[in-house]
């Protein structure tokens, strides 16, 4: 068994590695479990503990979903959190409306469906997660740095590949292990 994702790599620009940093600097007395900004991505999928036998056939048909998918661009926008600033989960960074990556998740739940894994009954909000919160006292900090970053552009993202991941628990985090690299076909 291999714990599995499927995602789109982020690359962190200059300015959210400054805004990042600045945000983890901000809230550095709260019990948070952070992102290192090098493993930040859009999670498409999330498997989980996946049989080995079954990754060749996930793994052939996310090179055909991307084959036929042209690479495209996102817009990496505001912060927030999931599920509430009284009760905070998860920090994010948000992703403007795109209708290509809505169309890539929807293929990926079909395609899933037939190895047996079911699709999420929650509307798909991609984001990159920046931390998760073990506990906080801070709530009005929190909402402070939401309020400062909600309309800020982080980053446009090109986006030409979807890669498929073994996450492997650590002590330092969670390292993850690329297992595929699935290209988008580009114009002829």
């Amino acid at each position: 068994m291999k714990r599995i994702f499927i995602a789109i790599d982020i690359v962190p620009s200059p300015k959210l590695k400054e805004d990042y940093e600045l945000v983890r600097y901000r809230m550095r007395l709260e019990r948070i479990n952070w992102v290192q900004v090098d493993n930040l991505h859009i999670t498409l999928n999330f498997l989980g503990d996946t049989e080995e036998e079954m990754l060749p056939d996930i793994m052939d048909r996310l090179q055909d979903i991307a084959n036929g998918k042209q690479p495209f661009g996102l817009t990496l926008r505001s912060f927030g959190v999931f599920s509430s600033l009284r009760d905070p989960r998860v920090i994010w960074i948000g992703c403007d409306p795109c209708p290509e990556l809505v169309q890539i998740k929807k293929e990926l739940d079909y395609c899933l469906s037939g190895f047996g894994f079911v699709p999420e009954n929650r509307a798909f909000s991609p984001h990159l997660t920046l931390g998760r919160v073990k506990a906080i006292r801070q709530q009005n900090q929190l909402a402070q740095l939401i309020s400062l970053y909600k309309e800020v552009v982080f980053q446009k993202q090109p986006v030409d590949r979807i890669v498929m991941y073994e996450s492997k628990l650590t002590p330092e985090g969670a390292a993850y292990i690329p297992l595929q690299v699935s290209f988008l076909k580009s114009p002829k």
